[in-house]
């Protein structure tokens, strides 16, 4: 190998190492997640109802409720599944 070729890779080598710094190092985007400031306080949560079948659920901030809809096959649309009373649900029990 002469001089040049060995400083070639030297700096191939450098700008390999210099690219892998400056990718593990820079941060992803941050996530901006649904505002609850909103007129309507609706969140949307997708998550799991059972092995392979997704579900949408529903949060009435402003009703403090649950709705939970999920993906028909069949019918080739959106069920809805029904709702739960929040405040409700989470109320302490006081004895």
């Amino acid at each position: 190998m002469n001089k040049n070729t060995c400083i070639a890779l030297l700096v191939c080598l450098n700008m390999i190492l210099l690219t892998g710094i400056a990718l593990v190092s820079t941060s992803p985007p941050a996530a901006i997640a649904q505002s609850t400031s909103l007129a309507n306080d609706y969140l949307l949560v997708a998550g799991e109802i059972q092995d392979q079948y997704d579900g949408l659920y529903i949060i009435d901030v402003r009703n403090r409720m649950l709705h939970a809809l999920y993906f028909d096959r069949g019918r080739r649309g959106l069920r809805y599944a029904g709702s739960r009373d929040l405040e409700q649900d989470f109320r302490h029990n006081r004895g």
